[in-house]
């Protein structure tokens, strides 16, 4: 049957979205007026038969649809989205809490006659090797560098490269590195390093090479790579996943003067290029956006200044620095002990799989991953991260530019000794995994996993029970536990925090039966956080 609508579809042509085909058809028939009696049944045993029947289809439609598998494979699953998690009863998704090192005073601070506190902004930090290594922005035209064995004592080298002053002995390094990475991908020694820096007179971005993180040369013959806008953090890094480049810019949209200050609407884009060595120019924009959601003057609440992007175990983080009530002074003039709540900047995780768009979850709870610091301290006003996180010692390690004055109190103060921000640079560390947690508190929380083959033959599970407990039980495909490893054999992980906890059932640990096997893990949790779990042979 067909209904012909006013523009000459039929209903038959074009599906109620989210109706099943029962309910539409119910729908059909109600629009025409049909009316279909009853089959009289043959027989009493005929009639049980059918409500039966009935009564059993009525389940199953009711039942919710099974969900599709998932891949897991050997890779950590963390809890940061529902990618894994098919239902969840009694649980909050919690950030993680970061923990700033060094009591909460900068790592590194401007010290040299070179370097101007004022512009003391952020690059680069990597761990090579046997040691971290750190680009950075000194003056409005110099570039530093600093190395460090463990993170929180950093010494500045006399690299001999640039003059200052009339002489060499300084710390200076080619600006073109300022945002770089070791590019894992690549065979060629010499272009081992690579960056993303903006052009020096036009607003886009320029790529560079180097063999050391110190000498580079420019891809492209140094002429930009894209088109505008390039003018915060360009960054350029490899996504092993999806096997191509990744290149990170800014985005202007649109321009429009309001509070007297401002006269642009920031927003972000990123691309990518499978190969920049051979075509340093093909690059294709995947995601292009500005804050929208809550209507076109949201940029009068909070500007993208700058996204970067770091891929761990399947999910792309994306590293925010988002500029709050742009261009608002009306908390007064140069204060460095107020801690002000405009014209701020503030740092934010967003997450995705694939190139779908960011979940912007976090941002728009008011809820930055590093927080900024209380009245007095250096990073009371400004909190600007590095665009990657390093993970050593069973920790995230994220290095961030701090500022104790506001973005545009530039504009309050006049004269040849001017003061802006006084920045420095400081470090906040997270545990293993912790950016997100689905917690149960006092009322016990249930989460179950999207059925997976298992791979391995133990299992991991970085939880924080230590005033609770929780419970891992392991499900066939149809969501049934499976004999041996149901609740009731499960031993609780009680009064435990850690990393790799080893789920036991009836005392063994080995899934070594289960491996091929579809499978479902559901978790119970009493007081307790769940970051993550891995299969592992």
């Amino acid at each position: 049957m067909s209904i012909h609508l006013d523009d000459h579809t039929t209903m038959k042509e074009r599906p109620i979205q989210g109706l099943s085909t029962v309910r539409l058809e119910a729908i059909v028939l109600g629009l025409v007026g049909v009316w279909l009696p009853p089959h009289p049944p043959a027989s009493a045993q005929d009639a049980k038969g059918e409500r039966r029947a009935a009564g059993e289809a009525a389940k199953r439609a009711d039942a919710a649809p099974a969900p599709a598998t998932v891949q897991v494979g050997l890779r950590k699953q963390l809890f940061v989205d529902d990618h894994v998690v098919a239902e969840t009863r009694g649980v909050t998704r919690e950030l993680g809490q970061v923990v700033k090192a060094n009591d909460g005073k900068p790592v590194l601070v401007a010290d040299k006659p070179w370097e101007n506190a004022d512009l003391f902004r952020f690059g680069t930090v990597i761990r090579d090797g046997d040691r971290f290594r750190m680009w950075y922005l000194m003056n409005d035209d110099l570039a530093g560098y600093a190395e460090s064995q463990d993170g929180l004592h950093w010494t500045k080298p006399d690299l001999g490269e640039y003059e200052h002053h009339g002489s060499r002995h300084n710390n200076i390094a080619d600006s073109r590195g300022l945002a770089c990475f070791l590019d894992p991908h690549e065979t060629e020694p010499a272009h081992k390093y690579k960056s993303a820096y903006g052009h020096p007179t036009k607003i886009m971005a320029c790529l560079a090479h180097s063999p050391d993180g110190l000498h580079w040369t420019s891809y492209n013959g140094g002429e930009p790579v894209t088109g505008r806008a390039a003018d915060t953090v360009n960054q350029l890094c490899w996504d092993e996943d999806a096997r191509t480049y990744r290149l990170f810019t800014r985005t202007d949209f649109g321009r429009g003067l309001y509070a007297g200050t401002l006269d642009e609407s920031r927003g972000t884009r990123d691309m990518i290029n499978p190969d920049v060595k051979a075509n340093p120019m093909a690059w294709r924009t995947v995601r292009e956006w500005c804050f929208d959601r809550e209507g076109r003057w949201e940029y009068k609440r909070r500007q993208v200044y700058s996204l970067n992007g770091w891929h761990y175990e399947g999910v792309r983080f994306g590293l925010l620095w988002c500029y709050e009530w742009a261009g608002q002074l009306g908390e007064g003039t140069y204060d460095l002990h107020k801690r002000h709540e405009r014209d701020v900047m503030n740092f934010y995780i967003v997450t995705a799989r694939g190139d779908e768009p960011w979940d912007l979850t976090w941002v728009y709870a008011e809820k930055p991953l590093v927080p900024r610091g209380p009245g007095g301290s250096f990073d009371k006003d400004w909190i600007q991260a590095a665009p990657n996180v390093i993970t050593w010692q069973d920790k995230h390690w994220i290095y961030y530019c701090g500022s104790r004055e506001r973005h545009d109190i530039y504009r309050l103060r006049e004269g040849p000794a001017l003061t802006r921000w006084q920045c420095a640079i400081g470090l906040a560390t997270l545990r293993l995994d912790g950016f997100v947690c689905l917690q149960a508190k006092e009322a016990p929380g249930v989460v179950l996993t999207k059925p997976f083959r298992l791979e391995g033959d133990r299992l991991e599970v970085n939880a924080d029970a230590r005033d609770g407990r929780a419970i891992v039980e392991v499900l066939d495909g149809d969501g049934d536990p499976i004999e041996g490893f149901a609740r009731s054999d499960a031993e609780p992980l009680h009064g435990m925090d850690g990393l790799r906890l080893r789920p036991r059932w009836s005392g063994k640990e080995s899934l070594d039966t289960l491996v091929g096997r579809l499978v479902r893990l559901r978790f119970h949790l009493e007081n307790a956080k769940l970051y993550a779990f891995q299969p592992v042979r």
